[in-house]
């Protein structure tokens, strides 16, 4: 199955799309993320980076997000609901196979 590699970069979309996402941030290392910002922003001209991280392992790709979430919610049932947005949009997109989704509730919003 062929991947389409812009299926990506359309993840944090994915993500702030989900009913209870209040907040998306950097889920990549402090370094990674520093470095890929700037690497974006040399080639493309201030194009932020995105924020979900993927990562491509020899049996298919993790990936991890770190959200924040409104006070009112359950963070187990947003942090469900951001794994199987996650897993329907690559399973849509044809990327290679998932071996983890991870979901980090970063934060909790109390003025959401």
């Amino acid at each position: 199955m062929t991947a389409d590699v812009s299926s990506f970069d359309q993840l944090d979309g994915v993500v702030r799309g989900v009913p209870g996402v209040a907040a998306l941030y950097p889920a990549g290392s402090m370094v990674a993320t520093v470095l890929a910002a700037t690497l974006d922003a040399v080639a493309q001209g201030a194009t932020a980076a995105p924020l979900v991280h993927i990562e491509q392992r020899a049996d298919g790709i993790r990936v991890t997000a770190r959200i924040g979430i409104g006070a009112a919610e359950s963070s187990s049932d947003v942090s469900g609901r951001v794994h199987d947005a996650i897993a329907a949009h690559l399973e849509q997109s044809g990327s290679p196979p998932v071996v983890q989704i991870v979901v980090i509730v970063a934060s909790v919003w109390l003025n959401v």
